[in-house]
């Protein structure tokens, strides 16, 4: 398998008809690749270093530059179809997501987008990304696990147990932590929030409030929306984050234990947390 390879395997994986606007290869492999550095977030440091360790390739999790970067938008729209899914009105779910793009786009205009993957390009050095994919394992491996447990009688601290099911909680550095809300609040009606490109912040999690979700599950917040949901959430609403390197550690090992399973060697580095 060469890296393009490697990414429409992953997109299949994850039940995607194609490779998510948000996954990339920067820098293809001459070759099959035998040998793989796998990291959440990958720097130049990482990419130099996996060169004269000898690798055929780095593979990163969030995206590194070029079109992975600009054509972002178009996987956060998923959002509106996960909020579709619990009721929220399609207008008002866009005006949601579209106060977040807006920040985004924002970044990125002033961001040197492709430092990393110029740096990876001089030096010849192959190189992907692979995100949604990943995001999308994880997230249904998550909703399984709590359609699995629930029950009337759940608490959110219930729930916040249960992810000890997947070894990367009990391994990782963050635990699932109820930011709005407490853990004696009743789990009710619940909602993952994840596999959207990046969490929806207040904008998105306010609206699952609005149509009477309970509990939101996500993988971060900015402090800012943070507080911004504290100052509207009723006592009864609950924000559960999971932890971003742990919750991204779920899909990520999936899809390394499918490389693995095809003769590829990976070697973890840069926030993912190996499962044993």
């Amino acid at each position: 398998m060469n890296l393009q390879d490697i990414l429409d395997w992953s997109a299949r994986l994850a039940g995607c008809d194609s490779v998510p606007a948000d996954s990339q290869v920067y820098v293809e492999s001459p070759s099959d690749v035998r040998r793989v550095l796998f990291g959440v977030d990958i720097d130049l440091a990482e990419i130099l270093w996996a060169q004269g360790a000898g690798f055929d390739a780095v593979i990163a999790h969030h995206p590194l530059g070029d079109r992975a970067r600009t054509n972002f938008a178009d996987v956060v729209h998923r959002q509106i179809d996960q909020m579709g899914a619990e009721g929220i009105p399609r207008d008002v779910a866009e005006r949601a997501v579209a106060a977040r793009l807006e920040a985004i786009h924002r970044r990125d205009h002033m961001s040197n987008v492709n430092a990393l993957v110029d740096g990876a390009r001089l030096i010849g050095m192959p190189l992907c990304n692979v995100h949604l994919a990943c995001d999308i394992i994880g997230r249904n491996a998550i909703v399984a696990m709590l359609q699995r447990n629930a029950d009337a009688g759940s608490t959110v601290g219930d729930s916040i147990e249960w992810f000890d099911d997947f070894p990367e909680y009990g391994r990782g550095h963050a635990r699932p932590e109820a930011w709005v809300g407490s853990t004696t609040n009743r789990l009710g009606r619940w909602t993952v929030a994840m596999a959207g490109g990046t969490n929806g912040g207040y904008p998105v999690f306010s609206e699952y409030f609005r149509v009477g979700v309970d509990t939101v599950f996500a993988m971060h917040i900015a402090e800012d929306d943070l507080h911004k949901l504290r100052a509207v959430a009723e006592p009864d609403d609950t924000l559960v984050v999971t932890g971003h390197m742990t919750t991204d550690s779920v899909g990520i090992n999936a899809v390394i234990a499918g490389l693995e399973e095809r003769g590829i060697e990976v070697v973890r580095t840069s926030g993912v947390i190996a499962p044993a």
